[in-house]
């Protein structure tokens, strides 16, 4: 018999100022959630491997700004900035090891994320920082960006294909949200992707205001790109240089041919979310601990970004956020604090039980 849906709560967390400023606004936010009182109950321990120079002497030289936002975690949370490079910073993240989806024509992207709710941080981050780009974004560990559109119009996420071995370099998550804060266009982008260092093998799929996609295949010592007037991405790499390196692919091979089709028939924006939000879709996850978490389609011509949270979110209105980010950035926030979606942890569990069979 099928469980009744589970209600995700995502909050939606605004902020403008510093990094500094930035930072301390999401503690504040992150304190007065349930995973936030946690954290600050738990007993905090350094690894053995952290040098905090070390440390510093990398976040200045790729991610200065990411900096003085830990720098404001670490006020914020009344925690040492030790403890705050190593909960928040690039090394000591827990990496999102699911699986997504996404297709690029036409001036729209859309994109599913996948990952166990477990592991979810149930958060969207609107930040207008000086110095950087503003941008809107699915968030993780607060610092990190699973993917997002900024000001420009740059929309990106990302895709793993393996996590080990770990090589020394930036987390994914922090390269999507130096993408969001400095690059202005597709090739912007790439250009940032080729020459930072990468610590696991992840795609990143890219579209700018300018109707230009690409798909950024990227390891440690390797970046391969992947052009064209549409694109679909999973998460294994095509590109004959970096075939070599996938881990088991079937899954995400099954789920590229019905995102290909979409992406060949430039399918409007509304159309887009349907197709990858519906919870019967070929490209909706919804098996084993991983499930559709977050559905973004952007217009990145018009600034606009589309939010659902589980499936069928376009079923009600209220349940898919449409976001003008042009307004944002003049000034205007959003009016509300949270969205929420339904988690059919049925479906889920009806897949578990034919698998065994």
């Amino acid at each position: 018999m099928a469980d009744k849906p589970k209600t995700l709560r995502v909050s939606l967390v605004q902020c403008r100022g510093t990094a500094y400023e930035v930072g301390r606004a999401q503690a504040d936010a992150f304190a007065a959630t349930r995973k936030g009182k946690a954290f600050l109950r738990k007993r905090l321990k350094l690894p053995w491997w952290l040098n905090i120079r070390t440390e510093e002497r990398a976040f200045r030289a790729y991610a200065p700004a990411l900096w003085e936002e830990i720098g404001g975690i670490a006020e914020g949370l009344n925690i040492s900035m030790e403890h705050a490079v190593t909960y928040f910073g690039n090394e000591g993240m827990r990496m999102p090891t699911g699986g997504c989806s996404a297709v690029m024509s036409g001036g729209v992207y859309g994109r599913n994320y996948d990952f166990w709710p477990r592991g979810y941080e149930g958060r969207f981050a609107l930040v207008q920082i000086s110095g950087s780009y503003a941008s809107i974004g699915g968030s993780h560990q607060l610092t990190g960006r699973l993917d997002g559109m900024n000001e420009h119009g740059l929309a990106i996420g990302l895709h793993l294909v393996k996590a080990r071995p770990r090589a020394p370099g930036l987390n994914s998550v922090l390269l999507v949200r130096r993408v969001l804060d400095s690059c202005a266009t597709t090739a912007e982008a790439i250009d940032l992707l080729r020459r930072t260092p990468h610590a696991m093998q992840y795609n990143y799929s890219l579209l700018d205001s300018g109707g230009v996609a690409a798909v950024v295949e990227a390891g440690a010592g390797a970046v391969a790109v992947r052009g064209g007037d549409w694109l679909a991405c999973t998460n294994h790499f095509q590109s004959p240089q970096l075939r070599r390196l996938n881990r088991r692919v079937a899954h995400s091979i099954d789920r590229l041919p019905p995102l290909e089709g979409w992406a060949a028939r430039n399918l409007t924006a509304e159309q887009t979310f349907q197709a990858l939000n519906f919870s019967a879709s070929p490209a909706f996850h919804n098996y084993g601990r991983a499930q559709t978490l977050h559905t973004i389609v952007a217009e990145p011509g018009k600034r606009r970004l589309l939010i659902g949270i589980g499936g069928d979110a376009a079923a009600l209105e209220e349940d898919m956020l449409d976001v003008d980010f042009k307004s944002w950035v003049a000034g205007e926030d959003l009016p509300t604090s949270e969205i929420k979606g339904q988690l059919n942890l049925g479906l889920r569990r009806l897949w578990r039980t034919r698998a065994r069979r």
